[in-house]
Order: C-alpha cells, then structure tokens, then sequence
C-alpha cells in the first residue's frame, strides 16, 4: 500500500507532536526533532520512497512512537526527492523537515516544511506573516491575485509567492528573498518555504521547484488539483466545501453540522458566497462602496495557538497593540451560537479598518469566525455578523 504527501507529513507532524514553538508564532508547535531524508555523501539529489507502511503505533494514535525512543523504522520517510547541495537539518517546532544552504561568504538559505491543522489561519494572513518577516508592508486580500502564481507539485496545482523583501538579513549585509508555497493535504495544510539571503534564494528558485514538482501527491480523486488560474478559488483544496448562496446554508433546524462538515448558519442578506479560499473552509464578500467587507471561516486543531495570541495576532493586523492575559476579559464578551456552544466575540476597532471576531472551541478543533472590513462597513454588518455567529449549529 502506498503513502503519499497526506499520510506522511500527518504521520510526521503527530509524531512530533509537542509544546515548542516555532516561527509562525500564533500556534502550538511541536518539540520533538524528527529525522527526515539523509543527505547523499556523494552530495547528489536523495530520493526517499513512498512509504510502504504506516507504522501501527503512529496510525493509531499509541503514544508509544512519540519522542526520542522512537525507532528510526517507526519514521516515514519523506514524500519527495531532496535537491543537490541541500543540508538536511534537524526538524524543530511546527517543521516535519527542515534543510538548508550556506556559502563561503556566509550567505545562507533556510528551506522548511510545515504542517498544520485546517486552514492555518487563511491566506492573507501568512502571507502577510512572511512580507512582515523580510520587511513588507501587509498586503491586502485584493492584492493576493496579483501575488501568487500557480505551480505544479507533485499531480496538483498549488499557489506559490515570491516576495523581495527590504530587510537586510546576515549582520545588515544582504536583502531577503523569500519563496513559499501552500498545499491543502486532507485536513492539513502543509507550507514549503525558502528564505534567506536574496541572491542565493534567487539562485535555489530551480531546485526549490523541481523539489515542489517531486513531492508524491498520490493519485486522482479527492486528492486531485484544481485548475490552475490566476484567480484565489483555483488554488482553494479540491475537497474544500463549496457554500452555497441565498439567505440560508442548511435548514438551521435540529442542530447538526452539513454534509460537508461545515456547521449551518443563517447567510444575511447582502452576503455574497465567495466559496472556498486557500486554507479557508468558506468565505463571503459584503460589497459596499466604502470598500467591500470579507468573512472568513476556518478551524484549526487544539487552541489554535491560544485564544489570547489569536485575539493579539487580529489586534495587530488593525494596528492596536496587544493586550495582557488579564485585559482579555475586559475587551471581550461571550457569544453563543444556536446549536448551544459558546466562544468568544471581540470587536477591534483600528484606524482604518476593524475585525469583528468570534472563536469557538468545540472539541479537539478551534472555529474562526472573522469580518474584517473599512470600519464604517463594519460597523454596518456588526449586527448582521453577530447574528450570523449566533445562529451557528455544528
């Protein structure tokens, strides 16, 4: 039986599963190091081969394959051939691999896999996440058509950014560069990254998308890709539910998520259904002449990183500063959804633009419920929104 890109990197990341942290600093990340392909001595490209097995202890969930006692058969190998001249690194925090390229001169590149939960928090925000690391300004969600292109990997189609940074990296010396791609995997979204010195990042652009272009996707069905297009819907995961327009998404009666996995709700009118975004289970448009309003819905697994990193993490994209564990209360309210669960509501008024938020734990996951818009829009649709979240039934 064959393992391809979805067990394997979920195989990895459980059984690194921990409480350190890495980069993306709004997620629980974790501890343990995991040995993934070895380097050829003979510094030729590596190949590891689809995993044949799934060790039993790991597909099952038995702690016994976790940490440092874990044999090295227990690990699968990684799903994808590893380029000439890149030094595998151990992994750390949220990364099931990690590799990376130095020069004499003292230029380097850092290359890593990272897997995470659902939706990882939407498109707009990692991408904003990585131009803040190289020192970018944020982008806004209009801008992503004209950011991303689409690339193969493996049999798919997945959306890639290139981002020249203005943040000089090595002691002041260099500008950055950094390249990232976003692949759906099942219930994961899995983030291939090089970043580092410019020029170099520059000269491993070949190698860092024949190394996309090698990852084992599997077959078709469910884990075929979209189309390539330039538009934001053609790089949402094939298997992403569609939602549907009008006033009402399911019948909102007797509690019970839909079909496909999504909970009910009662659209507002005036919504405009924008379907499935990358690492979004769902989205809507509020059109407005002030400037359009944007919704989205996500999950991730656990916490999601912690209720007050995630409020702190919304609080500075509207440009207020973060709050201390004890004001969360403060700035903050209960709200309760239809079929009986609670999260919580906080409104962020920022300068130009505010977020109306609600996060609901329900479970082993986390559901994100988010409105960001102009603020007079928001403050338009604040009543509709919050409507919206109440009448939520998982």
């Amino acid at each position: 039986m064959r393992f391809t890109v979805v067990t394997v990197v979920s195989a990895l990341a459980w059984m690194a599963a921990g409480c350190g942290k890495d980069e993306v600093r709004v997620y629980q990340a974790p501890q343990d190091a995991l040995p993934v392909a070895a380097a050829n001595p003979q510094g030729g490209a590596t190949q590891n081969p689809p995993v044949s097995e799934i060790p039993r202890s790991a597909a099952s969930g038995s702690s016994s394959s976790v940490g440092s006692e874990s044999s090295a058969s227990e690990r699968p190998a990684v799903p994808w051939t590893v380029p000439a001249g890149w030094e595998e690194k151990p992994a750390s925090g949220m990364r099931v691999a990690s590799y990376g390229v130095k020069r004499p001169d003292g230029r380097s590149v850092d290359i890593s896999v990272v897997a995470m939960g659902g939706g990882a928090g939407g498109e707009l925000e990692n991408v904003n996440r990585w131009r803040d690391q190289i020192g970018l300004e944020p982008a806004t969600e209009a801008d992503l058509a004209g950011l991303r292109s689409i690339i193969p990997a493996g049999n798919r189609q997945v959306v890639m950014y290139e981002l020249d940074g203005k943040k000089a990296v090595l002691d002041g010396k260099y500008p950055a560069r950094t390249l990232a791609a976003i692949m759906p995997a099942g219930e994961m979204t899995v983030f291939f990254k090089i970043t580092g010195e410019s020029a170099l990042v520059a000269e491993q652009k070949p190698q860092f998308l024949a190394w996309l272009k090698s990852v084992d996707t599997g077959g078709g069905g469910g884990e075929s890709a979209p189309e390539a297009s330039a538009s934001s819907s053609a790089s949402a995961p094939a298997s992403a539910p569609v939602v549907s327009g009008g006033s009402e998404r399911a019948s909102g009666v007797g509690g019970g998520g839909g079909a496909d996995g999504l909970p009910n709700w009662q659209v507002p009118s005036g919504w405009k259904a924008a379907g499935p975004k990358p690492m979004r289970l769902a989205s809507f448009d509020i059109p407005d002449a002030a400037g359009n309003g944007d919704v989205s819905i996500s999950k991730l697994s656990g916490n999601g990183g912690g209720l007050l990193a995630n409020v702190n993490r919304w609080r500075g994209q509207v440009g207020l500063a973060p709050l201390e564990a004890g004001a969360l209360a403060a700035n903050s309210k209960t709200v309760a959804t239809a079929g009986g669960d609670s999260g919580t509501w906080v409104e962020l008024v920022g300068t130009e633009k505010t977020i109306l938020g609600a996060i609901v734990a329900r479970g082993e996951v986390s559901w994100f419920f988010k409105l960001t818009a102009p603020a007079p829009v928001a403050a338009q649709n604040r009543d509709a929104f919050e409507q919206f979240v109440r009448s939520i039934r998982f």
